[in-house]
């Protein structure tokens, strides 16, 4: 029996150098990445990284004139899963992150790149990116496009209630 993988862009297989900032900040760590997408990378770090959680990756090993991960010299992603590996002879965890931003630069530091979270999908963005409705509510660009486009009905209403915490 088949099973149905959730990925939306296909891994390519590719091994290469990787160093990340997490939560020290100015610290970078070592690891190895296994395989990449269009949307997101696979990485083996020592130690358990929380998900939900940004984190800067950069690539020693750039080269802009290349095609994948190392075209690019830092990448922005979000932690979207972290397990440990079953070897019992490693003590390294796998993780798969989503990346959300991919520069020829490095950035300059997490912390002061502001973010904002959908409050109907919960996609991470870049704050310039939120589209508000009342001035409360922030919605990604796609979330605004499909409530935009609902016509006026009691369903509308009470999404707009929920999202605004009336709920009542």
């Amino acid at each position: 029996m088949q099973t149905q993988s959730r990925r939306i862009f296909p891994r390519n297989h590719y091994e290469a150098p990787l160093q990340y900032l997490s939560d020290e900040p100015d610290r970078y760590y070592n690891s190895r990445m296994f395989n990449f997408s269009q949307g997101g990378l696979y990485f083996e770090p020592f130690q358990s990284l929380e998900p939900k959680t940004q984190i800067q990756i950069v690539m020693p090993n750039y080269s802009p004139d290349t095609n994948g991960p190392e075209a690019f010299q830092s990448y922005l992603a979000v932690i979207r899963w972290c397990h440990k590996l079953s070897d019992e002879k490693s003590s390294r965890f796998g993780v798969g992150v989503e990346i959300i931003e991919k520069s020829h630069e490095r950035f300059i530091n997490i912390e002061m790149r502001k973010r904002q979270t959908c409050d109907l999908c919960g996609e991470l963005m870049l704050t310039a990116s939120v589209c508000r409705l009342d001035g409360s509510i922030c919605l990604c660009p796609g979330c605004f496009d499909r409530f935009d486009t609902m016509p006026e009905s009691n369903i509308k209403s009470g999404i707009k209630r929920f999202l605004d915490g009336n709920v009542l």
